[in-house]
């Protein structure tokens, strides 16, 4: 399989289990967490549990509380004292008699989680278990990242499913221990529904499920009958055969037809037949033949899912243009976890944001009483970070996702002898990534370019032959502008780390086109811009930002950390549209749909109606769009949608809202009938149809809700990059923070005359 692992996706599978390592970690061992308040370690049981795919904590006290941690949100796990909280114990307690741990570094791991916000610092109780941890749990994160969140695994860990349902060990399963397993992994069946699964699976009639029985239980509870009707329009070309005939399987030729006629992808015999030979879980394999059970694994991949793989799995696009001719993914604030008022200020939020893509930092530097430069909001109750601290964190996740440049906006609230300790320090840590070669606008760098390098985005020094009034307009130009660097004036050694992008005030597009070099970048709060577009002309502003690199963040009124609408400015060609990461919202939602594209290398090439000014593309003109699309959507199922409350463990009213995003004339949205009390496998079949007119700007977002009275609960939600979506017979997961649920789809994309 490990063949089939590299030329499928792109890499070998490294990590190699022994026989015995799940069944240890399943049954579970005594770990010491670290409480880093009290620089002590405290005993808990630690456990993988594969009936819901998490990591389950549990206090001595013979596990009376539990603490659980989904395996789709761990990042990484490293060896030895690698996170702050252990190198600060180990190196305060190194001659500390009663604390010291010799073989710390040996037993010691970190597992990071939660978008890399947060870790569990962990003693082992030797080297050997350690290591044992960290390759089962590595391993795990990596199959994680393959499949989109789904364990590939899950299937051959469901053997295991019986022993843990069968709580009295009497080798059956009554109603109530069936009840409580399904209980365990959310799924909630009406009375009924549970009645009649047990009385099918139930051959010998004792009203009990023995093992064979209950893998027959666990097939009915998994059928497809959705992919059934659709196993038999390929097999026979008539999807309404006799209700009860079920085709055996797929041939080769059958299964290629079905690519090219419904999924739109041209493949060889030989293609074909190496696809269903890895898909298919029985010995049907051996002849090339497909059952319902292998169509449903091949659907079911991420290779099929709705986002072309290629895409967002490869970098395709042309990386020789410089900063003007992308979309940047950038964060806002970077440093706040949560309110831009109260929330804690965080290192780790770096790392958070560039794990998630972003390829823009911002800081807020002021001067810290300790003559040490430090990191917070201003005017706020927001705590205070070093500045050093921030930049030694950067410099080691820079690269981790992305080798294209990251820029650092740095906003100076410093003192002149402030700003030569970060000149400093950032000479120290980041000499080797900072681009200093001279160049001018007929040689400005490209990406390429710039790969491996950080950018140091800063307001150059004022020269001194520069007049008083000049400085005094720089000022006085922004009301609310959070961005001015208002209280000193910078010092000259800051020419010796800024080089390709310097702050520039924006004072009109007249004055950047007479005044400013490319290198000049400026920055516009939401309601500046919004101004501007609504004053301007669309031909003016697209002509500006085909060549000028410029960035809108938000209002200084989203105190909340609430998020503008950056589609509304990447219509105009805006390159650096400023998210608050920390908010879970439809914009992030879009930003990651963008930035999804490319391979995920946190740049975009824009589309060529706004790189390319003679186009005359207007937002507002129909006229101007040439590329009309009918997109026909049917929306088939769901399955294990989460429950709307884990206190009342209600069953979902789910229906499905499609929205689109884009240019004013694409913006609309439509959607499905309600399904009453079924989350675990809900149909819909039904048919929507949107007329998109500009395709290369649009977005696509799903959103399942569960009707209610008063407010609709929020279940999950994706979003897609229009022309990233595949047609065919698609899945897709939903965002939540369950990381649960995924829809069935059936796409059609025709041109419109």
């Amino acid at each position: 399989m490990t063949d089939f692992y590299k030329k499928y996706y792109g890499y070998e599978d490294n990590i190699k289990l022994k026989d015995d390592d799940i069944r240890i970690l399943q049954e579970g061992m005594t770990l010491k967490k670290l409480n880093a308040s009290k620089e002590e370690f405290n005993e808990r049981f630690y456990k993988l549990d594969f009936n819901t795919n998490e990591l389950v904590a549990t206090t001595k006290e013979f596990r009376k509380k539990e603490k659980k941690y989904a395996i789709t949100i761990l990042n990484e796990v490293k060896s030895g004292c690698s996170s702050d909280n252990l190198k600060s114990f180990k190196l305060k307690n190194s001659l500390n008699d009663r604390k010291n741990i010799a073989n710390i570094e040996d037993v010691s791991f970190v597992i990071i989680f939660d978008n890399f916000r947060k870790s569990l610092d962990l003693l082992a109780p030797s080297e050997a278990d350690r290591d044992l941890w960290v390759r089962v749990l590595s391993y795990f994160i990596i199959l994680t990242k393959k499949r989109k969140g789904v364990l590939p695994e899950a299937d051959k860990i469901m053997k295991s499913y019986f022993e843990l349902a069968d709580t009295s060990n009497d080798k059956k399963l009554d109603k109530n221990e069936v009840t409580e397993f399904l209980d365990s992994i959310n799924i909630k069946l009406k009375k009924k529904q549970l009645q009649k699964l047990i009385k099918i699976s139930d051959m010998d009639r004792d009203g009990e499920l023995n093992e064979a029985e209950f893998e027959h239980f666990m097939l009915q509870l998994k059928k497809r009958r959705e992919i059934l009707s659709l196993y038999k329009l390929i097999a026979t070309g008539d999807q309404k055969t006799g209700t009860s005939f079920i085709p055996e399987y797929l041939t080769a030729d059958r299964f290629q037809f079905f690519l090219e006629r419904y999924q739109k992808e041209a493949k060889t015999l030989e293609e074909c037949k190496e696809i269903i030979y890895n898909f298919e879980p029985t010995d049907l394999k051996d002849e090339f033949k497909l059952s319902l059970y292998g169509l449903v694994n091949y659907l079911m991949d991420p290779h099929q899912h709705i986002q072309d793989y290629e895409k967002t799995h490869q970098i395709y696009m042309n990386m020789d243009m410089d900063f003007s001719s992308y979309f940047v993914n950038s964060s806002h604030n970077t440093y706040l976890s949560g309110d831009q008022i109260m929330s804690e200020s965080d290192p780790n939020c770096y790392v958070a944001a560039i794990m998630k893509g972003a390829r823009l930092l911002e800081m807020d530097c002021h001067d810290g009483s300790d003559g040490r430069p430090r990191i917070y909001h201003k005017k706020t109750l927001t705590n205070k970070i070093l500045f050093e601290e921030v930049i030694e964190v950067i410099k080691e996740y820079a690269f981790k996702i992305s080798s294209y440049p990251l820029i650092l906006t740095l906003e100076l609230h410093c003192s002149p002898p402030q700003q030569l300790v970060m000149v400093e320090v950032i000479k120290e840590h980041l000499k080797d990534y900072l681009y200093l070669e001279s160049f001018d606008d007929t040689s400005y760098p490209t990406l390429n370019d710039l790969k491996n390098k950080i950018i140091i985005r800063c307001r150059k020094p004022i020269k001194e032959t520069q007049s008083v009034l000049q400085n005094m307009v720089r000022i006085n130009q922004n009301d609310f502008d959070d961005e001015v660097d208002e209280d000193f004036e910078e010092i000259q050694e800051l020419e010796h780390v800024i080089n390709v992008v310097q702050n520039a005030s924006f004072k009109g597009i007249d004055y950047a086109f007479q005044n400013y070099s490319k290198s000049q970048s400026s920055s516009l709060s939401e309601s500046k811009c919004s101004k501007l577009i609504e004053e301007d002309t669309a031909s003016r502003i697209l002509k500006y930002t085909s060549h000028f690199f410029t960035k809108v963040y938000p209002a200084f009124y989203r105190q909340d950390s609430g998020n503008l609408k950056p589609i509304d400015y990447w219509l105009y060609g805006f390159q650096m549209v400023a998210l608050n990461f920390q908010t879970f919202d439809s914009a992030n939602d879009l930003n990651d749909a963008l930035f999804q594209d490319n391979g995920q290398c946190g740049y975009v090439l824009k589309p060529r109606i706004l790189r390319d000014p003679s186009l005359r593309f207007d937002p507002n003109n129909i006229a101007t769009m040439e590329n009309k699309v009918k997109f026909n959507i049917k929306i088939i199922s769901a399955q294990n949608l989460p429950n709307k409350s884990d206190i009342f463990k209600d069953i979902v009213d789910p229906y499905v809202t499609v929205k689109i995003y884009g240019v004013p004339s694409d913006k609309q949205e439509k959607k499905t009938r309600t399904i009453h009390d079924n989350g675990l496998n809900p149909i819909w079949n039904e048919d929507l149809e949107f007329s998109i007119n500009c395709p290369e700007l649009a977005f696509v977002r799903f959103i399942v809700r569960d009707e209610d009275l008063g407010n609709d609960d929020f279940v999950g939600a994706n979003a897609f990059r229009f022309e990233n979506i595949k047609q065919g017979y698609r899945h897709f997961h939903l965002k939540n923070k369950y990381s649960k649920g995924t829809l069935f789809v059936g796409i059609r994309i025709s041109k419109q005359n």
